[in-house]
């Protein structure tokens, strides 16, 4: 039974969830939805480099979001002790998916641990429970591309800035009888193989940018009035140097003999592929980013193309990893060092638009990343010093998730709150959580 248990912490662990939203760290954006607003602001010119030139409409604000979900952490953090009584894999992997920035309000208790174990004459039957939801239906794909704040200075349109840059992407998958065995709770059978794969991929590299983003047609005194258009266009080359960098195309198997109840123990098989690099393997980079916004007649419409042909030159380190067949135990080989390879980052596709419906601000995107599309609608209305907001989307697990808020304003200085639901959790059930910020109007 040892390989079975190592073999459900090592998917555990592995196993990519392929989190509904990334978290917001932003109240307003939160309360609408995580649209991507328009008009600018750090995460418009993060998706959309042609925003940089955008004016901003009249009581923009600059946001600082507040960390209410370290609280409770701070106050009861979790062990990281496996020999504590307290130790729950479960809820460092929820943490891990689900950095604990907002406050959770309603968060789902790990899965039950309530296995049940059936053992009759060469027959053994596994009921997981809770625990089976974590295991994939099929193959399970997750991937992200993070861009981290970045430093700019600009002049008349064109601009350098430099930020981090963070990518990573997972696919794991189960063959039949493994899935059976784990999802299904179907009975092991002899002389049958079971195995779980996974391959996974992460790369970090610190990005110098020059660009220029500027309109390319403009009418009107003001763009953004009822009779104003305005399109803007940008671009930002990217060069890059890689700072870390590491793959792994992992297997784990084991096979069961004549009889599931023999004598020798069943050897849990694991071997896989590695290839690493540290700041001293990092080599140079490139990429492009190209958007554009139009503005016409109060409505403003938006797209983005970033990481258009990125990639990044390695040195990297192969070795094999396995389990010796004789002692059990785990090792490692150096094959070859210093091996060249180019690595790529996905492109991200974001198409925005938003308009005024009366006194109504409605905002809408789409999101397209390495394996999925996330969609997003946001409202808001202003009545006096206060602002109602809401919002919904379709995330990448294919669920909906509904989110509102309030904001207020008082002189150049404000509040804002907002309640969202998610899925960032093990068994993707529907939490609710609480985010805040501070706003400085313009």
């Amino acid at each position: 039974m040892r390989p079975f248990m190592l073999c459900i912490c090592l998917a555990v662990l592995v196993v990519p969830l392929g989190p509904a939203f990334c978290q917001t760290f932003n109240a307003r954006r939160m309360a609408m939805g995580g649209v991507v607003i328009g008009g600018g602001g750090p995460a418009g010119q993060t998706s959309n480099v042609a925003y940089r030139a955008v004016p901003a409409p009249s009581g923009g604000a600059t946001e600082l979001t507040l960390p209410l979900g370290l609280i409770p952490l701070l106050a009861n953090p979790p062990s990281l002790d496996p020999d504590d009584s307290d130790f729950n894999l479960f809820e460092l992997a929820n943490l891990l998916y689900n950095p604990p920035w907002n406050l959770q309000l309603i968060a789902h208790d790990a899965p039950a641990n309530d296995i049940s174990i059936a053992i009759a004459r060469d027959r053994l039957a596994v009921d997981l429970g809770e625990i089976a939801d974590v295991f994939p239906a099929d193959r399970s794909r997750s991937a992200g591309v993070q861009h981290g704040p970045a430093l700019t200075l600009g002049m008349r349109g064109a601009f350098v800035s430099a930020s981090p840059l963070v990518q990573y992407d997972n696919d794991l998958s189960l063959n039949e009888a493994l899935r059976r065995a784990l999802r299904d709770g179907e009975p092991f059978t002899p002389n049958t193989g079971y195995a779980m794969f996974d391959r996974a991929r992460g790369q970090a590299a610190m990005s110098a940018e020059f660009g220029w983003a500027g309109p390319l047609v403009a009418r009107g005194a003001d763009a953004r009035a009822a009779d104003g258009t305005a399109l803007y266009v940008g671009a930002r080359a990217k060069l890059l140097r890689g700072l870390a960098y590491g793959d792994a195309d992992n297997v784990v198997a084991f096979s069961t003999a004549d009889t599931l109840f023999a004598s020798d123990p069943v050897n849990l098989d694991y071997r896989a592929l590695l290839r690493d690099a540290g700041p001293a393997g990092g080599r140079l980079g490139r990429g492009l980013d190209l958007g554009m916004v139009w503005l016409w007649r109060g409505a403003e419409f938006g797209i983005g193309v970033n990481d258009i042909a990125t990639r990044i030159d390695w040195r990297v380190r192969e070795s094999l990893a396995y389990t010796d067949s004789t002692t059990g135990e785990f090792t490692q080989q150096v094959l070859r060092d210093g091996v060249p390879i180019t690595s790529e980052v996905p492109a991200t596709v974001t198409v925005n638009a938003a308009v005024r419906v009366g006194g109504v601000l409605v905002a809408a995107d789409a999101v397209r990343g390495a394996f999925r599309t996330a969609a997003h609608l946001g409202l808001e209305t202003w009545r006096g010093p206060v602002a109602f907001r809401a919002g919904g989307g379709i995330d990448l697990n294919r669920q909906a998730q509904f989110s509102g808020g309030l904001g207020m304003r008082l002189g150049h200085f404000g509040v804002d709150l907002a309640l969202a639901t998610h899925s960032r959790n093990l068994s993707r059930e529907r939490g609710l959580e609480l985010g805040a910020g501070l706003a400085l109007y313009h």
